[in-house]
């Protein structure tokens, strides 16, 4: 039988498993949030912790713990990212924040619950200058607490368990970072009449990614087996700029960031980046990504027969299981059958390894979540993973 991460590093290297490589909480784009996980705990019996740790507080996703990783037959363990020492978090009662780049939050609520944050205030908004992105106050790369002990962590991973590490620095993107900076609209907007505004903005926001990215994977970047980035660049219909103002204007950037990580690393390069993005992917792939999350087969032109015929020989595909319909409309034998079907486009040849389209939100029953990741083993094998 197949540790776990031989099967990961199988998959990834496009070679055939015994059963899909599954995955959930090894990132903060690939794992659950607080309110579909204390509804889990609850369904399987485990004691129910209201104070679960967050691996974002934006999006509501928590860590898995043991138990439930085992339970649910997961290959992957992640290594996250540690805060700054110098806290810059400013709170607004009675649920919003302002995070270190000075992005300010609120929270989404329904039922007394906090559903997610929306962001209410873009700091660089109002900038009219190239000056005025220089003076002002940036998150400091070097603040040692971002990398403090995580070699240790990291080392114990390798030693003492059979997963695959999957490092995430937390804060990754670039193109993203700048629409939450600059506000969506002002940043589309600088790309085409304020190219001055665009590439300075970039150019520093890349400059502070790369600098943490560069500390971290001196600790980390040799016990890694997948490092993953996130930044999105495409909406459900399609990407958020055209393929060639992409090409001209945010690739190079990229480019540049990616052959940074893989100079740190040997582990396989993942990119979380939601949408339609198959237009997007043969550029992606020219930089370095090996391998795409979250395969959001709702979006227009990601139908996994034809990501997997164009890309399959080149990229592999982390994801693939719907979450906007499938996982909180779907029955249990219905999210079992689709869970099946796209093992058997997606994983044919290896290339693939089995995780929700992005996050699990709170409308997904508990059932759901199980009969996905449970979708190839008998109920044998569950009882005795159970015992």
């Amino acid at each position: 039988m197949m540790s776990a991460r031989e099967r990961v590093l199988m998959a990834l290297n496009h070679t055939e498993t015994d059963r899909p490589p599954q995955d959930l909480g090894s990132s903060c784009n690939t794992s659950i949030t607080k309110i579909a996980y204390q509804n889990l705990l609850k369904y399987l019996g485990h004691k129910k912790d209201a104070e679960v740790p967050f691996l974002s507080k934006d999006m509501q996703v928590v860590e898995i713990e043991e138990a439930v990783l085992k339970r649910l037959h997961i290959d992957t363990c992640g290594l996250h990212s540690n805060p700054a020492d110098e806290d810059r978090t400013e709170f607004f009662p009675p649920h919003g924040y302002r995070d270190e780049w000075g992005i300010r939050y609120a929270a989404a609520m329904k039922d007394g619950d906090i559903l997610y944050y929306d962001v209410i205030e873009y700091p660089l908004a109002s900038f009219s200058s190239v000056k005025e992105i220089e003076r002002f106050r940036w998150p400091d790369p070097l603040d040692p607490g971002r990398t403090r002990g995580l070699q240790q962590k990291a080392r114990a991973l390798r030693e003492h368990t059979d997963c695959a590490i999957v490092g995430h620095m937390g804060d990754t993107s670039i193109f993203q970072a700048c629409t939450l900076l600059r506000g969506m609209e002002g940043f589309l907007v600088d790309l085409i009449t304020e190219k001055k505004m665009a590439h300075a903005l970039m150019e520093k926001v890349l400059e502070i990614q790369s600098i943490k990215m560069e500390r971290w994977l001196e600790q980390v970047g040799g016990y890694l087996d997948v490092v993953s980035v996130g930044d999105d660049f495409a909406g459900q219909s399609g990407p958020l700029i055209s393929p060639d103002l992409f090409r001209i204007m945010v690739k190079p950037y990229l480019a540049r960031y990616f052959q940074q990580i893989k100079k740190g690393t040997n582990a396989f390069l993942h990119l979380h980046s939601c949408g339609a993005l198959q237009e997007l992917l043969p550029d992606l792939i020219d930089i370095g990504v090996d391998i795409i999350n979250p395969v959001q087969v709702s979006a227009r032109g990601m139908d996994p027969e034809i990501l997997k015929k164009r890309f399959g020989a080149e990229l592999c595909f982390w994801g693939g299981i719907d979450t906007q319909k499938l996982l909180p409309y779907g029955k249990p034998h219905e999210v079992e059958e689709e869970t099946k079907r796209i093992f058997e486009i997606l994983g044919k040849g290896g290339g693939y390894v089995l995780n929700p389209v992005h996050n699990i939100q709170p409308d997904v029953p508990p059932e759901n979540i199980c009969a996905m990741f449970d979708a190839f083993f008998t109920e044998s094998q569950i009882e005795g993973e159970n015992s």
